[in-house]
């Protein structure tokens, strides 16, 4: 509804007595009636007059005569949009632009929640933290808004499906509070505005220490700004400028229940050693692939880096076992860039090889590349993942094939760029408890690392190369060694051989593509890995030759051979697991390495 049609013509004649009297207006100049302005508050700049029969209004200090004439309507010295069309003249005609007009918690979808009905107004109680009745919010059919003039308002607050007991929420206004109560079931406590919502979380952290209150926030500057300030756990709605009202009117308040269910309490600074909890990792593919971790593959271009993530994705869609490895099952989403021609042949291939049928599998594929880095990108992208999950199931795994499309114009370089990527795989983590693998290229000048910002591989729990490698027959393999394992053993290098498939397609053209078969060859040492290995057994030997701790060697070696301690530390794994050297953990859980007998 456009600015023309909510505030139409109000007549001299007809209005202006009454907002002189309500504001209590002196003519100071001639035709024009100052005083105190409705919005503002301001007490002299503010003033009335006619023009061409007609009230016009004008303040010096806030110059917003929308604001004013919202004012106006609440406090009932101008009619509301309801009022005007009840009681328009029958002798206009032309009805298309009529609105019909309900109270504001109806269009909301809400029940009243102890608010009362005047007229066609709502009045909500407002208490303050001894409970006692302070104030009242005014809310018209429009959404206009306004407090008791002169009444408490700081700290101030209004509790729906009260009293406060356990788990409580949050929220900025009534009828996100109303809406988050009536579709968890829970208590909300409406703390007026996002800028008292902090205020309110301190005062009821304090008095109310039994209850846990968490953060019903809405999704803009101002609402996500004022969750954080409270330090409290919050959930704002994944789309833009929404709250939960709006969520529950799009999607159902069964979608608001799950989504405030998704929220991560925050951990204690620090926990009492005996009040520390361990477990055993849980596999996504066992051995290999953690759940919810973020797992990076990399190599080389045409290295064989989506044949195997697409093997490990088909594996957990299907649960076929991972060439030995048992897997979860689960619903795989797979966002690339590249068409569907050349991706479903790979799958083809795949499905010959394995002898499993792919129809109606759990595996998704996009149409296009996501920018992780474009919130606009990310929110539809989580639209979609969560409409789909409704009917397949909520991800198990979500592909990112490549990172550097995921990226868009970003500067994979830049941390900060890449912190706004690995934030957004984060939420989807949080989101569904799910692993997210980025698929990813090595280095310009140094090919045993992801490249970009080092940041990547900080944030990754799991990290694995791709090479490929040739035999003497020149058949085709790849070599996949796993380069940081987070919270589990580093796996062995894995070899696989390419296997060509001849296929038909829709069009009964002969084509082909590739599956890989897990074989027990190893790829030869390099040259230069060889002499890297001298290299460690060196420093080795002049560290004592018995027994040294691994990280000691690993920074030994980058000091005095130059690259850094971390490529030391991959050749040490790949010695470890080939010869001279055996890790143990020493008593005071210290990885040392040993010769081998």
């Amino acid at each position: 509804m456009d600015d023309k049609s909510k505030y139409p013509h109000i007549f001299w004649n007809g209005y202006a007595q009454a907002i002189i009297n309500k504001y209590n207006l002196k003519q100071t100049v001639k035709g024009e009636h100052h005083g105190p302005c409705p919005a503002c508050g301001g007490t002299d700049r503010f003033w009335i007059k006619e023009y061409k029969g007609e009230v016009r209004v004008h303040c010096r200090q806030c110059n917003d005569w929308k604001a004013i004439y919202d004012e106006m309507i609440v406090d009932g010295v101008l009619p509301t949009l309801y009022e005007r069309q009840k009681y328009a003249s029958v002798a206009v005609n032309d009805t298309s632009d009529f609105v019909a007009i309900e109270p504001y918690h109806v269009k909301k979808g809400i029940d009243l929640h102890g608010a009362v009905l005047d007229g066609m107004n709502l009045v909500v109680p407002i208490i303050d933290i001894s409970g006692k009745r302070v104030n009242t919010q005014t809310i018209t059919p429009e959404g206009g808004k306004k407090f008791k003039h002169g009444a408490p308002v700081d700290t101030c607050f209004g509790i729906v499906n009260g009293p406060l007991n356990g788990e409580c929420y949050l929220a900025e206004g009534w009828a996100t509070a109303c809406s988050v109560a009536q579709c968890t079931g829970r208590p909300a406590v409406f703390c007026l505005n996002s800028g008292n919502l902090p205020k309110v979380a301190a005062v009821l952290q304090e008095k109310r220490p039994e209850c846990t209150f968490i953060v019903a926030a809405d999704n803009d500057d101002a609402g996500v700004k004022a969750a954080k300030e409270t330090n409290l756990p919050y959930k704002a709605p994944k789309q833009a400028k929404w709250d939960w009202n709006d969520v529950m009117l799009n999607h159902g308040p069964a979608m608001v229940a799950k989504e405030l269910k998704k929220i991560r309490k925050p951990k204690p600074l620090f926990v009492q050693l005996d009040q520390l909890e361990f477990k055993a990792p849980e596999w996504l593919i066992e051995g290999l692939l953690e759940k919810n971790t973020f797992a990076v593959c990399f190599g080389s271009p045409a290295a064989g880096k989506t044949f195997l993530v697409l093997d490990m994705a088909l594996s957990i869609a299907t649960g076929k076992t991972f060439h030995d490895h048992n897997v979860s099952k689960g619903t795989v989403f797979y966002i690339a860039g590249e068409g569907h021609n050349g991706f479903a042949r790979r799958a083809a291939a795949w499905q010959k090889e394995t002898q499993i049928s792919l129809q109606k599998v759990p595996f998704f594929k996009s149409s296009r590349s996501v920018v992780m880095t474009d919130d606009t990108q990310v929110a539809e992208l989580r639209d979609v993942i969560e409409e789909m999950s409704q009917q397949h199931g909520e991800p198990s795994l979500i592909v990112i094939d490549t990172l550097a499309r995921a990226l868009g114009a970003a500067d994979e370089n830049s941390a900060k760029e890449m912190g706004t990527f690995i934030r957004s795989v984060d939420e989807l983590r949080d989101d569904y408890d799910c692993t997210v693998l980025a698929v990813h290229h090595t280095g310009h000048s140094n090919k045993d690392r992801a490249r970009g910002s080092s940041s990547l591989i900080g944030a990754a729990d799991c990290e694995f190369m791709v090479d490929k490698w040739f035999d003497g027959d020149e058949n085709t393999k790849i070599e996949v060694k796993w380069t940081k394992m987070k919270d589990a053993l580093m796996p062995e290098p894995l070899n696989f051989l390419h296997v060509p498939h001849q296929l038909t397609g829709v069009d009964l053209t002969p084509t082909s593509s590739i599956a890989l078969k897990k074989i027990s060859d190893k790829k030869p040492l390099q040259n230069d890995e060889k002499d890297r290995q001298k290299m460690v057994l060196d420093a080795f030997n002049q560290m004592g030759g018995e027994q040294v701790i691994r990280s000691a060697l690993s920074e030994q070696c980058a000091a005095k051979y130059g690259k850094s301690a971390r490529t030391w530390n991959d050749v040490i794994q790949e010695m470890t697991q080939e010869i001279f050297l055996q890790q143990k953990v020493s008593k005071n859980n210290v990885l040392t390495l040993r010769r081998k007998d």
